[in-house]
């Protein structure tokens, strides 16, 4: 049975106060939203057969730069229909430590599937000149919902991918499927290149652009798609999009692939990242989790261990069930521990069916859900998740390599899933969740500072352990 569980702000039940600053502990279960809990009391000791998981031995890994949304336009438009005050109730639980705790944004450079019509920003056929180019349509939804934004977190990081470029652009003439034809290069880089001024004249530094939204499908031909083969792509990036950049004075970073971390994915970018003239343009490889596992980026982390990974699209279910939750942590924890360093759902806000999708294809949930007969507002499982990341973990946090290590007396560790961060200024995060039955208990002990912290784990829970800097 699907649970519609509303926002409440947590209260403060308990503190545990060490050396440093407090200790935090939050949980989520399947019948309380989350919610602050009484802390454990350290040990100097070790319990007999204790599952660990060691802070102290714990290896920095790759940096966080955070969780995100995407301002789709269905979202937008939405948005733009409520009330004021429903409209700063669902900023406020995007953007601020009060909810989420988001801090990057994504936008869909001309039309998506979840857009209100389908649209580029020059739809004049062969207008090489980009006379025409204009981001009005971004005008009347998605710039106001991005600076609604922007005030309440004045650090967000914006990047953007196309769906397709202008239809007149590719081998087809369409925005649905097709090729970009190579004569129309020079015109997308400078497209890009608009693009880019145009919303830096609105005060929004877009500080990175992937060359295509899941470049190797055509969705049936029912949204707007491109394909992009590897060899492509990389010779638009490398002998223009970049001298384009470049030679319009903008530091925009290029992120390269934005699809799915299956094995055609992993050959696609090891392929790219292989040529020293396209590694040494791009900064980041983007991926997307509806195909594959994260264990696959393994060899590419280790091939390019310089080359920052993250997960730039993913969107909520059509089920808020403590299952649901679950699968969640499963996938970004995993993500995480695989070697990405952020993770971006995507449309910010639809209603109770998926809508509104111009598509009418591949319908998912919206990281919040309003229903459109009452206007109240639900969070979905992938928001309840982020809820228990984002406020704690601080753009520029390491990621830890801190597994949990299973005791002698094999306490369930198996049920456990669990990753760890520390924070610039030294604090630690440990966030678990355990698959086990809800009547169920898993015993875990987190050493830090040569102290144990039991934790008992329940079934069907997330749980959020916040330590202050070690002093």
């Amino acid at each position: 049975m699907q649970m519609k569980l509303v926002f409440a702000l947590s209260g403060i039940l308990g503190l545990a106060v060490v050396q440093g600053g407090e200790v935090r502990l939050y949980r989520t279960t399947g019948t309380d939203a989350f919610r602050e809990r009484d802390c454990p009391l350290p040990s100097n000791q070790v319990g007999e057969g204790a599952n660990v998981i060691d802070l102290d031995a714990a290896t920095p890994r790759h940096p966080f730069l955070g969780l995100g949304v995407s301002f789709a336009e269905a979202s937008a438009y939405l948005w733009a229909k409520m009330p004021e005050a429903r409209r700063r109730d669902v900023m406020e639980r995007l953007w601020t430590e009060k909810g989420a705790g988001l801090s990057i944004g994504r936008i869909h450079m001309g039309s998506s599937d979840y857009s209100m019509r389908f649209y580029s920003y020059d739809d004049t056929p062969d207008d090489e000149g980009l006379t025409h180019f204009s981001i009005d349509e971004d005008r009347r939804f998605v710039l106001p919902a991005i600076q609604a934004a922007r005030t309440f977190n004045t650090n967000l990081f914006f990047f953007a991918s196309p769906w397709s470029p202008p239809g007149w652009m590719k081998t087809n003439g369409t925005l649905f499927g097709g090729r970009v034809k190579p004569a129309a290069y020079p015109a997308l880089a400078n497209y890009f290149s608009r693009f880019l001024q145009a919303y830096a004249r609105e005060g929004i530094r877009v500080a990175a652009v992937t060359v295509q939204n899941e470049p190797e499908t055509d969705q049936g031909l029912n949204s707007p798609t491109c394909l992009w083969s590897a060899e492509d792509a990389k010779t638009f990036v490398v002998d223009f999009l970049a001298p384009t950049l470049t030679r319009n004075g903008l530091s925009t970073q290029i992120w390269a692939y934005d699809h799915n971390f299956d094995a055609k994915g992993v050959a696609y970018v090891t392929h790219q990242l292989s040529d020293a003239r396209f590694r040494a343009v791009t900064a980041a490889v983007a991926w997307h989790p509806y195909a594959g596992s994260p264990t696959n980026l393994a060899p590419v982390c280790a091939a390019f261990p310089d080359v920052p990974m993250y997960v730039t699209e993913m969107g909520p279910h059509l089920d808020r069930s403590q299952r649901d939750l679950l699968w969640w942590a499963d996938l970004v924890f995993g993500s995480f521990n695989a070697g990405c360093g952020a993770f971006v759902s995507w449309c910010f806000l639809l209603d109770e069916e998926g809508q509104p999708n111009v598509s009418m294809g591949h319908p998912c949930a919206g990281l919040l859900e309003v229903d459109s007969r009452t206007g109240e507002l639900f969070e979905s499982s992938q928001f309840r998740l982020f809820r228990h990341i984002g406020p704690f973990v601080k753009r520029g946090a390491r990621v830890l390599a801190a597994p949990l290590v299973e005791g002698r007396g094999r306490m369930g560790a198996a049920d456990v899933r669990s990753v760890a961060f520390r924070n610039p200024d030294g604090s630690r995060v440990v966030v678990l969740a355990c698959r086990a039955g809800r009547y169920h208990r898993r015993q875990v002990q987190v050493k830090a500072d040569a102290r144990y912290y039991p934790l008992q784990v329940l079934g069907g829970s997330v749980t959020t352990f916040v330590l202050p800097p070690s002093r």
